[in-house]
Parts: C-alpha cells; sequence; structure tokens
C-alpha cells in the first residue's frame, strides 16, 4: 500500500466520520426541539389553567363569566372590569400561543386550541367591544391583532343579519 493510498483511505474515513457527526447533530438538534416544543406547550398550558383556575375557584367571578357567556345578564361596572381583566389575560396567552406557533416552538393543535377558545370568547358583544378597543388603542397590533381579527365569528341574530366583521347590522 503506497502512502497515496493511506491519505485517500484516511481522506475518506474522515468524510464518513464528518457525516456521522452532522447525522448526529441533527438527531440531537431535532430532538431538543421537540422537548422545548412540549415545555412551551406545558407552561403556556399551565398559564391557561391558572387563569381558568381563577374562574372556577372564585364564584363570583364565575357568576360574572356565566352572565357574559350564556346569559347575557347586564353587569354592574365592576363586574364588568373584573371580566374585562380576565378577557385581556386570556389574549395575552393566546398572544403567547401565537408567537412561540411563529417560531416553530409550539404544535398546531397548541394554536388551533387557542384560536377556538378566543373565537368563542368573540362570540359575545361584550368581549367583541373590548377587542375592538384593544385594537383601536394599540394593544394587540401586528400579526396577532391580524390573526385574531381574522378569528372574529360573523354573527347573526334572528331579527339581524351580520356583517363580515363580526358586528351586528
Amino acid at each position: 500500500m503506497t502512502l497515496e493510498s493511506i491519505y485517500y483511505i484516511g481522506q475518506t474515513v474522515a468524510v464518513v466520520a464528518i457525516l456521522i457527526s452532522l447525522v448526529a447533530i441533527y438527531w440531537q438538534q431535532r430532538q431538543a426541539n421537540i422537548i422545548a416544543r412540549t415545555e412551551n406547550a406545558e407552561l403556556l398550558g399551565g398559564l391557561y389553567a391558572e387563569t381558568l383556575k381563577a374562574v372556577m375557584e372564585t364564584e363570583d367571578l364565575a357568576t360574572i363569566f356565566r352572565k357574559v357567556m350564556f346569559e347575557e345578564e347586564d353587569l354592574t361596572p365592576v363586574e364588568q372590569t373584573r371580566i374585562l381583566i380576565y378577557f385581556n389575560i386570556m389574549l395575552s396567552g393566546h398572544r403567547s400561543v401565537w408567537g412561540a406557533s411563529q417560531n416553530g416552538l409550539l404544535a398546531d393543535m397548541n394554536m388551533k386550541d387557542g384560536d377556538a377558545n378566543t373565537a368563542w370568547y368573540l362570540t359575545r358583544p361584550l368581549f367583541r367591544s373590548e377587542w375592538k378597543r384593544l385594537r383601536a388603542n394599540g394593544q394587540f397590533g401586528g400579526g396577532f391583532g391580524d390573526h385574531v381579527d381574522g378569528l372574529m365569528p360573523a354573527i347573526a341574530t334572528p331579527d339581524r343579519g351580520a356583517d363580515e366583521s363580526g358586528t351586528d347590522a
């Protein structure tokens, strides 16, 4: 075996070793991304659960939530303030989920859950008007604001139609 043959064999072994290393690094990065996505989902899901827990554990807040979502009763000014703060917290959580999803750090199913929840809230006039106020103030601008605008349901009532923006005509 000549020195030249040994040199070429060495080069071939080096290239194979580099390729194996690159595959291993790719695999580790992929695993790290899966772990990060799982941790993000758990963290964001935990924050969402804590917010919902506040509604469930506080009878008066649960009553206010029920008035808005199911009974369409008028709220006192204090009740309205409390439920709108809750709504703002939920929107902030949804924005976090949206941001993580945009960066590939969260599974699509988590985003769909947040979208469905926000779309459900936006079926209520109080939450729709609060969303419009927040948008007008620039609080939820950019891509997330546009995203939620796209979730705005077109609401129709028996005596009135609905326009494209989701506000009653």
